[in-house]
């Protein structure tokens, strides 16, 4: 039996010290970019980096007319809330958007894509919650051009169409509130 002297190194073969050395390069990496990032934070000269573009789209309105996001944009933030009548959280959210529209209706267009096939139930869920804003018919385009994974998704938009918020969910009041408050103090 033959004993390992404490003072032994332990024998890498070259796959492991090409993987060691390469964790070292990342880890090396890691600092250098953390020390720049820090530099430019004390000096003051980071800055928010460029909201994107809304994705374009187009959709039929309840009356079969079709419209796209372009028409909705300009001189005021929108509420972009994609939905299905037959989810339980947007029929919770049904409330807290009518609310949201008593307060916010005269300074940010409020824009609702649901995804359902029947103008009159997705009307009718309209009235029922005394929305009185545009709602259209979401289609397969509307779903890719956002990567919509659930409903309800909401989106803040400023009027220049860049995107300034995003919730996936269900949300409360004072949380869309204040994202809404936000958009309305940007330039």
């Amino acid at each position: 039996m033959t004993e390992r002297r404490p003072e032994a190194t332990p024998v890498r073969m070259p796959h492991e010290r090409a993987a060691a050395r390469d964790h070292r390069r990342v880890a090396l990496g890691l600092v250098v970019v953390a020390y720049v990032w820090a530099t430019a934070v004390l000096a003051g000269t980071t800055t928010d980096p460029p909201a994107l573009l809304a994705p374009p789209f187009s959709a039929p309105d309840l009356d079969g007319r079709t419209r796209t996001l372009q028409e909705f944009l300009g001189g005021r933030p929108v509420l972009l809330e994609f939905m299905s009548t037959d989810c339980p959280h947007c029929r919770y959210m049904g409330p807290v958007l009518a609310r949201l529209h008593a307060v916010y209706g005269d300074r940010v267009t409020f824009l609702t894509v649901a995804f359902d096939r029947r103008a009159m139930r997705v009307r009718s869920f309209a009235r029922a919650h005394g929305h009185q804003w545009s709602y259209l018919l979401g289609n397969e385009e509307t779903v890719r051009a956002y990567g919509l994974e659930g409903v309800p998704t909401f989106y803040v938009l400023g009027a220049d169409g860049r995107i300034q918020g995003r919730q996936v969910g269900s949300a409360g009041y004072e949380e869309l509130a204040r994202t809404l408050e936000s958009a309305l103090r940007r330039p």
